[in-house]
């Protein structure tokens, strides 16, 4: 593995080992307890569309003569959580790529190292301590998971690792909020948010990576979502994998599932339905490493 190259790399190991095993303390409060359920998680959310994964498969075929003597991978995928991204990717790449997946959940990296490939690295680190040399990788991945630790720092960080000329794609599955039973699932959510706790339709990440100048924007699209469906217990236990449920006590968690059920059941365009679709777009940001 290529962890045995860690004497080398432009910080010292023991400033390293300390920060990976600080790590935790790095990771949103929210999203170290509401993503501690990996076999929960990963029955419950959704794979990504054939068209997405083909956009960062092009992307990977497009940075193919970025190939460096110091190159350690061509593919660093941060917070891969249980793999449901890892997993369709690997089966569209070649396994000569160099591809590592970093998690920093215990459990979540529990289920993605039993789902990948035999040539996918399995590590756990957060964004702000990235264990690579500088300019040593060519593309960097963030499915589902950028809004958690979008911040100068740790984009300063990303801008370290990645090659000149290097790319860092966003993407995320966003459900579509004006579908009036959605909606009405979302103003039940929102009360169990706080004004700290990180969200993609925020829109927060976009305004900090708009404002870091080491990347320049090469794309940005909205796509047709994943199909996602099933039965009322299938769409209740989608939206009881989010983190601020995920983490309440068992009696609130029954408190607010029964909501959701009440939902399900009093919208004219769920209550009779036996089989119900969550709707989704795909979202993707994609920028480029300028060389300052």
């Amino acid at each position: 593995m290529h962890w045995k190259s860690l004497h080398k790399l432009s910080r010292p190991i023991s400033s390293l080992t300390k920060q990976i095993w600080l790590q935790m303390n790095n990771v949103h409060s929210v999203a170290a307890t509401g993503f501690n359920q990996g076999n929960h998680y990963d029955s419950n959310r959704p794979s990504y569309t054939d068209q997405a994964i083909r956009y960062i498969v092009d992307v990977l075929s497009e940075l193919s003569p970025l190939n460096r003597k110091d190159l350690k991978y061509d593919v660093l995928e941060l917070g891969a959580g249980t793999g449901k991204f890892t997993e369709k990717i690997t089966l569209c790449i070649s396994q000569d790529v160099k591809y590592l997946a970093s998690e920093p959940s215990e459990s979540f990296l529990g289920v993605l190292r039993n789902k990948v490939p035999s040539f996918v690295e399995c590590a756990s680190f957060t964004a702000d301590a990235i264990p690579l040399p500088n300019n040593s990788v060519k593309l960097i991945i963030a499915a589902q998971c950028f809004h958690w630790f979008a911040n100068h720092e740790n984009l300063q960080e990303l801008y370290r690792v990645l090659v000149p000329g290097g790319r860092f794609v966003m993407l995320w599955n966003n459900k579509d909020w004006s579908i009036p039973w959605v909606k009405s699932i979302e103003d039940i959510l929102t009360q169990y948010y706080d004004e700290d706790t990180p969200r993609a339709v925020s829109y927060k990440w976009k305004h900090v990576i708009e404002s870091f100048s080491g990347f320049s924007l090469k794309n940005h699209q909205l796509l047709p979502g994943i199909q996602m469906r099933g039965d009322r217990d299938f769409v209740v236990g989608h939206f009881s994998s989010i983190s601020v449920i995920s983490r309440l006590s068992p009696e609130e968690k029954q408190e607010v599932l029964a909501k959701f059920y009440n939902v399900l059941d009093s919208n004219e365009m769920t209550k009779h339905l036996s089989e119900i679709q969550i709707p989704f777009h795909t979202e993707i940001y994609d920028v480029e490493k300028m060389v300052l």
